[in-house]
């Protein structure tokens, strides 16, 4: 029995536990949640769509001081698109082999690459930009001597250097979502399609991928909302080949920007004392590129989900010989090597490059000590906001998985999914406008909606982990505990706890990292005002006065730390498996 023998306790403990337990104090637990995912997360997500409306004048002022904002704002969010969609479709081509090697092959040092495949996220996407800007582009403001070996020096333009920044920072998601899926998957029935003489590719194409539609449609879904949200590594990247400047004179940004790097560069504009007489317009035209990238982004969600539910595509048809030849000799090897080739040479060697850079170039001044506050900033802001996501996110998974009808359980399942897919800096200015209608103090409570920026898109990592692990749970280990006497708190903690605890953790680990990293909703909400590690790195690179050494050193030390934290969370995570 689970009830008074084992969870007896004193009386103070079982007269607690019997409170807990009780229907109106869950329900009030499960009212709480909700009213903090609506108040906090949500309307502060979609508040700026309102401000499209009320702020319409200051918006036409925009356009009046500035003519050409318009056709800059069109140009910046298609060049947003258009790398995240050639993005998404490439991680995916070499990203399925990959997650396929390492779930389904048995061979020795596979633990090793889901190590290397997982270090990118260590690196915080500003250092990633430079980082990869240093590998692969034309940089103008570095003198030859510090030119680090190795450097190709082959792209000047944006559109290719933000698509190759892209790789470094959704590949690793794209394999964890396919390996994830694939992991779930039965293997026995394309060992059946096996059995009855159907070759490898075939039993893949025509029974495994079928049922993989939700993994990729997941996989396509992290990766678009990635390659959409960032700005650190976007506005790091542009900066160091010379397609990035904001002019305060004119209080205007040029060169070759995404949707983010507009965001972050009128979000700087708006903080210069120069540019305080346009500070409204400014706002505005933040509000109205967040906009259309949230309106945008929603839509883009919606036509995935769609696709990966109602689309069918027709696999019936096989080519036995043809299959048959593609399943043996070089062709399986070529393709394992090609996903190997592109992991090391387009997301590893580019992602950590700036560690050559690092050793050859001569120390520059640089004052460290407002760096270590920002890392013990960024960490603070970090471990509080996986705290809420922790505290909150795991009872609104139980919500959408355990609780109230399937039409709740499907509309909250897609709420929960609205700020994963929103772009963080329209995020983080849609907060600003939300909490600027409180009138908060300028300093002391920017640490403050900073920290609610976090939670906001860090949150749906938390629910959408344990979602996925409890719809894997069967409810009948639940049912079985509360009949033998164990109040729903007791059932929680001794049975389902102990099984979704990895998916807790690795939710955890991603919300964690994710804010660590982020930049463009730090900037958004607070522009230089509250300095986090990755905005530090940014602003070491600016062209009017660049510390690339201070920058290089700061983003690897913050990796050491980050992948330290990782690698402890990872073991906690193996530790509870």
């Amino acid at each position: 029995m689970l009830g008074e023998g084992q969870e007896g306790g004193t009386p103070l403990r079982r007269r607690a536990l019997n409170f807990l337990s009780r229907r109106p104090v869950i329900a009030g637990w499960y009212g709480g949640v909700l009213t903090y995912f609506f108040i906090f997360v949500l309307l502060p997500t979609l508040f700026v769509l309102t401000y499209i409306f009320t702020g319409f004048p200051d918006i036409l002022s925009l356009l009046r001081i500035q003519p050409g904002a318009l056709g800059q704002i069109g140009g910046a969010v298609l060049l947003s698109y258009q790398v995240a969609i050639i993005v998404t479709l490439v991680d995916l081509v070499f990203g399925l082999p990959l997650a396929w090697f390492l779930v389904r092959r048995r061979v020795p040092g596979k633990s090793f690459v889901n190590t290397l495949i997982d270090l990118p996220l260590a690196v915080p996407t500003a250092g990633l930009g430079f980082s990869v800007a240093l590998f692969w582009g034309v940089t103008p403001f570095l003198m030859a001597a510090d030119k680090p070996f190795g450097a190709l020096g082959l792209v000047s333009t944006g559109f290719v250097i933000l698509v190759l920044l892209h790789f470094t920072t959704t590949f690793p998601y794209m394999v964890r979502s396919l390996a994830a899926i694939l992991e779930e998957i039965d293997i026995e029935y394309e060992t059946a399609a096996r059995a009855s003489g159907a070759s490898r590719l075939t039993a893949a194409r025509t029974v495994t991928l079928p049922l993989f539609r939700s993994g990729i449609a997941t996989g396509a879904i992290l990766v678009l909302a990635k390659a959409l949200s960032d700005t650190g590594g976007v506005v790091a990247a542009l900066t160091t080949i010379g397609r990035f400047s904001t002019d305060p004179a004119t209080c205007t940004a040029s060169g070759d920007l995404s949707g983010t790097a507009l965001i972050g560069a009128w979000s700087a504009l708006r903080g210069m004392a120069a540019c305080q007489d346009v500070a409204a317009e400014l706002t505005a035209g933040l509000a109205l590129v967040a906009v259309i990238m949230i309106i945008s982004a929603l839509g883009l969600l919606a036509v995935v989900k769609l696709l990966s539910t109602r689309a069918h595509i027709p696999f019936r048809r096989i080519f036995p010989i043809w299959e048959r030849r593609l399943s043996r000799g070089a062709v399986p090897k070529i393709r394992d090597l090609s996903s190997f080739a592109f992991l090391i040479l387009a997301v590893l060697i580019p992602s950590f490059f700036l560690i050559g850079f690092l050793v050859i170039t001569a120390p520059q001044p640089t004052d460290f000590g407002v760096f270590y506050l920002s890392i013990a900033l960024s960490f603070l802001i970090a471990g509080i906001a996986t705290a809420i996501d922790l505290a909150l996110g795991v009872p609104m998974a139980i919500l959408i998985v355990r609780r109230g009808s399937p039409r709740v359980k499907r509309i909250l399942d897609v709420l929960v999914s609205v700020p994963y897919v929103v772009p963080s800096a329209a995020l983080g200015i849609s907060l600003f406008l939300f909490f600027d209608q409180l009138r908060f103090a300028p300093v002391p409570n920017l640490l403050f909606l900073v920290t609610l920026a976090h939670v906001a898109f860090t949150f749906p990592f938390i629910v959408r982990n344990v979602v996925g692990a409890l719809e894997g749970l069967d409810p009948a280990l639940e049912e079985t505990a509360r009949s033998l006497g164990a109040k729903p708190l007791q059932g929680f903690r001794r049975v389902t706890f102990p099984l979704i605890k990895p998916a807790i953790l690795a939710g955890a680990i991603m919300a964690f990292t994710r804010s660590v990293g982020e930049t463009g909703a730090t900037l958004a909400v607070a522009g230089t005002a509250i300095v986090t590690a990755p905005v530090f790195i940014v602003s070491l690179l600016d062209p009017a006065n660049p510390n690339y050494y201070a920058a290089a050193l700061a983003t690897v030390i913050l990796m050491a730390v980050s992948a330290t934290a990782m690698l402890l969370m990872r073991y906690l995570a193996w530790r509870a498996r």
